[in-house]
């Protein structure tokens, strides 16, 4: 192997790689990260609901959104309806079946930078077993240093809005639930591994 071709072959690599070079791991602050869901209950009101546990994966570039990636999985049972009849109800094979389908399941697959603070999210979103792309409008709200913790301190607005009927979620009449869901996470993010409230 000749040394002009070993360095053809060095140069296609870090060609290749470059796009991953500028990406940085953070890992959520649960104290201030919060996913929310909306939904129309017979056009009364637009009911509100969250998720309290979910488990993210998040690599971030603050200088070419593109070469971010995040992936997300949220356990059924962390559902907060505001109501324990509700919370009953929800995992029951009726709604979102949280026996066979524990978990639901987001993994980006493009981000489009739109300017500095915003960027369009694509990627799949697994409901119930079902998989259908959804695209989230994302903001970059902040980035500051941490006055206590000393470490960089992200943070994000990211909403969309799905259809329940496609993850077969939703089988009441839909002048009672409606079948649009607006999803809102609002996410603060630490950089590193860890995070120091909860370091042993």
């Amino acid at each position: 192997m000749t040394n002009r071709f070993c360095t053809v072959i060095i140069v296609l690599f870090l060609l290749a790689t470059s796009a991953f070079a500028e990406s940085v791991r953070y890992t959520p602050d649960r104290w201030h990260t919060r996913i929310y869901f909306t939904i129309s209950h017979m056009g009364l009101s637009n009911y509100q609901g969250r998720f309290i546990d979910y488990d993210f994966d998040f690599m971030f570039d603050e200088d070419d959104f593109s070469n971010s990636r995040i992936e997300v999985a949220v356990p059924i049972a962390g559902m907060d309806t505001f109501s324990p009849e509700l919370n009953k109800k929800m995992p029951s094979e009726k709604f979102f079946d949280a026996t066979n389908f524990p978990s639901a399941h987001f993994v980006s697959t493009a981000i489009e930078t739109i300017d500095e603070n915003h960027a369009a999210m694509t990627g799949d979103l697994t409901i119930r077993g079902v998989t259908r792309v959804v695209t989230f409008d994302v903001s970059y709200n902040n980035k500051v240093m941490h006055p206590y913790f000393k470490l960089n301190n992200v943070g994000f607005t990211a909403t969309a809005e799905i259809d329940s009927r496609d993850f077969g979620v939703n089988t009441l009449p839909e002048w009672m639930l409606g079948a649009k869901v607006g999803l809102r996470i609002e996410m603060e993010a630490f950089e590193g591994e860890k995070i120091p409230y909860y370091s042993e």
